[in-house]
């Protein structure tokens, strides 16, 4: 396990093209992401996500959340409603994953059962600038083990497991927003640091 510390102010591009170099090689990064730690796979290498199954196991129907550097992206990827590209201009870059229709460019091992994508550009610098520099979306799932608690700090088994570990201190623990847009219909599926008030169904 390769170990990089990013101290508060200092120059990140060098680690994220590091990262993002491990991602390019088949790697499995843990990396800061929204207000907790993540482990991150680059979509297109199918060795890399099997890799990251094996750290993070889940069920067959659920997906990763898939990370995108522009927002502009979002039409490439996803067939948004007007409300959901209005969530993504106020929202992001940041603590947002919208659910939304997957486009035809989307491979299916990327779709979920109910043909969807969740996808987010991300609000921390350094994390947008990782997969920037990876040329592809890159997939993301919460460090943690089943049933514990956010990972505010790159440490633990887990963390032991990883190709490449990027230790941005300790993080304030509270995940991104995940909500579902359909048309006219936002059901936030999970609470996080983006507040989307009157919106919840």
């Amino acid at each position: 396990m390769e170990l990089l510390v990013l101290a508060p102010g200092a120059e990140w591009h060098p680690a994220a093209e590091r990262a993002a170099a491990v991602l390019r090689g088949g790697g499995v990064v843990l990396l800061p992401a929204e207000g907790v730690y993540g482990l991150h796979a680059l979509a297109a290498d199918p060795k890399a996500v099997d890799k990251l199954l094996l750290l993070k196991p889940r069920a067959p129907e659920k997906r990763f959340i898939a990370l995108i550097a522009d927002p502009a992206e979002i039409g490439r990827w996803a067939k948004p409603s007007a409300l959901a590209l209005a969530l993504a201009r106020e929202h992001w870059p940041g603590a947002l994953t919208l659910v939304l229709p997957a486009s035809p460019a989307v491979p299916e091992s990327l779709r979920s059962k109910e043909g969807t994508i969740a996808l987010r550009c991300p609000g921390n610098p350094f994390l947008r600038g990782v997969v920037k520099a990876a040329g592809g979306i890159v997939l993301s799932t919460s460090a943690n083990e089943p049933g514990e608690a956010p990972m505010v700090r790159p440490e633990g088994a887990i963390a032991e497991r990883a190709d490449l570990v990027v230790d941005q201190g300790t993080l304030l623990g509270e995940p991104s927003t995940v909500a579902a847009v359909e048309e006219d219909d936002v059901r936030v599926l999970r609470e996080g640091a983006v507040r989307l008030s009157g919106r919840r169904t």
